[in-house]
């Protein structure tokens, strides 16, 4: 959560004046689309047509700057628009990733009255103390220090008085500015706006929940319970609900203050590499993603090396300034995790095609990248592959250097160059992104930002291609489930096959085709039925074989019986493999 800012703020808006700007905001967007992209697109009005890129920039620009004023769901909407790099210009992403969500706070005493209100207590029955100056201030909460009568130093986080009516005023007027958007023919082709009204909902009411960052909280500690340098903050259920979540305080050395926790003998390179490494086990192991990874939310815990006590090291606290630890080398220490408000449960479908994504991005193969997508569910039905493919192919051979490990001389240019490129084909490709999978690229990119912040000769590729060899090592792995797939195919082929070869000498097997034309991917399509028609045939003959073999006790007693039996079940495998 951003520092609370200590200078004077502009007069506070009512709800009804601040609703009025949330809605001229919105209608000069409508107005700027409706000139620009409709009006200016007709017969010799064109030649006076502004060129877009700069036009959606001053428009995002001004959004911005509205939104940081007015706080609320504006800031929100802006940070989700800043992953939809698959319906947005990259003008429009790139200025709402810079959008800063800290607002003036709200005074200590509406904060202490409702804490009091929620728990039907004085602060002084909940807290032994309370600062009543918030640490930091977001357009939804903010966060005070405090300390539980046992001693225990806590944060509270609490929801900004009356924030309810406020996100149900925005939302309202949200809906009316996307009910006005779905009237344009080229948007409703595009996007799915009624979809994309929902996901953004859903997020918004989420963060409104404490209860559910704290569970999402705890769970991703249960996830890294056997990593023990990764850290979460201990919940406090007691002094915790819908509106207030009071946590360990666990501000340590900030991960941006490199010089700090160097000092302490703790290696940026070491801290950067736990950090990449621990989000690529949160996308490609776990399946469950903390989405919001800025350096506000990540802290350095140094941790007590082999004779040294921590009882005589000075309390931390951002408001003392840097806390100096004794230097010992190679420090052992814990990089931690709060405000897991924005968090990504990855469906395991997605998960798998993320996978294998990353494989064909470290072999630089086209066709396994475009496969990923198919994989997940993430083309629309008229996507021509092979363009895609051919595209994808062009893309990844303009940066031979960007994905494996040669960036070198603390030249990220390549990763920059190669994000916007993929951003951009993103955009220009008829593909239905998914929310998840958008917040998980935005998590990841917002990542390599602060690693690059942490140690910028550090190369992400160095860390990668090692999980990426762990992944297809994975996947060869025979697991219960393929083994009984397996070992049932393999019972049931003999009478399948059996059934195949007569249809086959009867000359009655049929292939049918409905409405196939001359696609190329109609084509794929009977030529993948064809290589699987093929392994059936071979499988079922030779598990024919093997059963006449068996029954004379020559399976497992002659070369011949145990050949024909290997080539049954490796044929059955391939056989599997191609359906699944």
């Amino acid at each position: 959560m951003p520092e609370a800012t200590q200078s004077p703020a502009a007069p506070a808006l009512t709800n009804q004046q601040r609703a009025r700007a949330v809605r001229r905001l919105f209608l000069r967007i409508a107005l700027h689309i409706f000139f620009w992209d409709i009006v200016m697109t007709r017969g010799p009005l064109k030649r006076l047509r502004r060129a877009p890129a700069p036009r959606w920039a001053a428009l995002a620009r001004q959004y911005r700057r509205e939104a940081e004023r007015l706080g609320g769901v504006l800031i929100k909407l802006g940070q989700y628009v800043s992953a939809r790099v698959d319906l947005l210009p990259e003008e429009v992403t790139h200025v709402m990733a810079d959008l800063r969500d800290a607002v003036p706070p709200v005074p200590g005493p509406q904060i202490i009255a409702q804490i009091e209100e929620d728990f039907l207590l004085p602060i002084t029955g909940l807290y032994h103390s309370f600062d009543e100056v918030p640490i930091g201030a977001a357009s939804l909460g903010q966060a005070h220090r405090a300390v539980l009568p046992e001693g225990q130093p806590v944060v509270v986080k609490v929801l900004r008085p009356g924030i309810d009516a406020i996100v149900a005023s925005d939302l309202e007027i949200v809906g009316q500015f996307i009910r006005q958007l779905k009237r344009l023919e080229s948007i409703r082709r595009r996007v799915d706006l009624d979809l994309l009204a929902s996901e953004f909902t859903a997020v918004t009411y989420r963060e409104l929940d404490l209860v559910a960052e704290a569970r999402n909280c705890e769970r991703f500690a249960r996830e890294f319970a056997h990593e023990p340098t990764i850290h979460t903050p201990t919940i406090y259920w007691s002094r915790s609900g819908r509106r207030t979540l009071t946590m360990e305080d666990v501000s340590y050395f900030p991960i941006h203050d490199v010089l700090g926790f160097e000092a302490a003998g703790i290696d940026r390179r070491r801290v950067a590499s736990k950090l990449m490494d621990c989000y690529l086990d949160q996308v490609f192991r776990h399946g469950f993603v903390h989405a919001d990874p800025h350096p506000g939310n990540l802290f350095v815990r140094p941790l007590a090396a082999d004779g040294e006590s921590a009882a005589s090291w000075p309390p931390f606290s951002l408001a003392s300034g840097r806390v100096h630890i004794p230097h010992v080398a190679n420090r052992p220490f814990q990089v931690v995790f709060i405000d897991f408000g924005m968090a990504v449960e990855i469906p395991e479908r997605l998960r798998h095609s993320l996978t294998t994504y990353a494989t064909g991005m470290v072999a630089r193969d086209a066709y396994t990248i475009v496969q990923s997508y198919v994989e997940g569910d993430l083309l629309l039905p008229d996507t021509d592959l092979d363009e895609l493919e051919r595209m994808t192919a062009a893309l990844i051979n303009k940066f031979p250097h960007a994905l494996v490990g040669q960036v070198r001389k603390k030249d990220l240019t390549p990763f920059a160059e190669l994000s916007e490129e993929y951003q951009t084909l993103l955009y220009n490709s008829p593909m239905k992104m998914k929310a998840e999978l958008l917040f998980v690229f935005r998590a990841m990119g917002i990542c390599s930002g602060t690693v690059a912040g942490i140690d910028a000769a550090f190369d992400p590729a160095e860390r990668f291609m090692p999980l990426a060899q762990r992944l297809v090592a994975d996947e060869l792995k025979p697991d219960s489930d393929r083994l009984k797939r397996l070992i049932s195919a393999t019972v049931r082929l003999p009478m399948r096959l059996d059934n195949l070869l007569t249809t086959l000498e009867r000359g009655k097997l049929r292939i049918r085709t409905d409405g196939a034309d001359r696609r190329r991917d109609d084509i794929r399509q009977l030529t993948r039925a064809a290589n699987r028609l093929g392994v059936a045939v071979l499988a079922g003959s030779a598990m024919i074989c093997a059963v006449l073999l068996g029954r004379q006790g020559e399976i497992v007693t002659t070369p011949t019986g145990l050949a024909v039996l290997a080539i049954a079940v490796v044929a059955a495998g391939v056989l599997i493999k191609q359906r699944s």
